[in-house]
């Protein structure tokens, strides 16, 4: 599987920024530098986008189920979807070189299995102060779904196998935990990009002279137009007419 493209990564950021990170609580009192705290809040705003693209959350709905920070048992979001009773637990990661590494998904597993137990100690104020709602959500769900969200080239085998690992451990008695994770890739990332307000759809009619066909893939039609409905296309859509 390819890591995602350099310029949907470029897309990508500019849909967290303008559409999440404003919605997103403030980081935690800490010690970075203000280079770690702008990389955190990205991949932070990430956590929400992988969110609002799997359930009809809003952005604003999406950014605040994100409890990520810097202590955070490697779970960066805990949303219940109440149209489908689910709820959805992500860890998201920004590396575009990089696959999913069995360490981080070893943090993904002891924050899931603290969860599981209903045990909040030593999570941060994000979760902290959320222990009700989480508590909740976690009683009267239907199916708790695990994510793996990130832009590199996949899941390493040892972070896959670590992950089935808890979804199959019956040692902490939960049943409704989804049998196989959402690997939200870089396909799919590319996929709900499209489907986003980066750049609208381009839906529009076009008069072509001399018209030719060539067949796919992909399939492709060329001839001649008028540059001025070249130009009203120019100005109806702008950057999505090339996209």
């Amino acid at each position: 599987m390819s890591q995602l493209s350099k310029e949907n990564m470029t897309l990508l950021e500019k849909n967290l920024t303008s559409s999440y990170l404003t919605h997103l609580s403030q980081l935690l009192p800490n010690n970075k530098s203000a280079d770690d705290l702008a990389k955190k809040n990205l991949s932070r705003a990430f956590s929400a986008f992988v969110i609002h693209h799997l359930t009809d959350a809003s952005e604003k709905d999406a950014a605040e189920a994100v409890v990520d920070d810097f202590d955070d048992f490697g779970i960066d979001a805990i949303f219940y979807d109440a149209a489908t009773q689910t709820v959805f637990i992500v860890q998201s990661k920004i590396k575009a070189s990089q696959e999913f590494s069995q360490e981080e998904a070893l943090a993904f597993c002891q924050g899931i299995r603290k969860l599981l137990k209903q045990d909040f100690s030593g999570f941060n104020q994000h979760v902290q102060s959320r222990i009700t709602e989480i508590t909740d959500a976690l009683d009267s769900c239907d199916a708790i779904q695990l994510v793996i969200a990130h832009t590199g080239s996949g899941i390493s085998h040892h972070a896959a196998n670590a992950v089935n690992e808890v979804i199959l451990d019956e040692a902490h008695g939960e049943e409704r935990v989804v049998s196989s994770i959402i690997d939200f890739d870089s396909r799919r990332i590319a996929a709900s990009l499209q489907t986003s307000k980066a750049y609208k759809r381009v839906d529009a009619t076009i008069s072509i002279q001399k018209c030719s066909k060539i067949e796919g893939p992909p399939e492709t039609y060329y001839g001649v137009i008028k540059l001025s409905d070249m130009v009203a296309l120019h100005k109806t859509w702008d950057k999505s007419l090339y996209t």
